[in-house]
């Protein structure tokens, strides 16, 4: 499997590491939340980014994970989306 990265990383809440660049790293932090707590929104991310580390919709991507990452208040307080 390849590993496409995102135009613009993504940027969590420092207690939770450097920037997230591609779809593999933000699809490994959306299953460790997933094993805690699952949402349909959490599940629907992580099915875009699987299917974008096979190298297809990187950035729509890119903004459904950001967008689940909000809704679960992980992100750095000034980034673009």
């Amino acid at each position: 499997m390849n590993d496409f990265a995102f135009r613009i990383p993504v940027l969590l809440d420092s207690r939770l590491g450097a920037p997230i660049r591609t779809a593999e790293e933000a699809a490994g932090i959306v299953r460790s939340c997933l094993r805690e707590r699952f949402t349909m929104a959490g599940l629907n991310a992580l099915l875009m980014l699987e299917r974008a580390a096979e190298g297809s919709e990187i950035e729509e991507a890119r903004q459904a994970f950001w967008t689940w990452a909000s809704s679960e208040r992980l992100l750095a307080s000034c980034q673009p989306g």
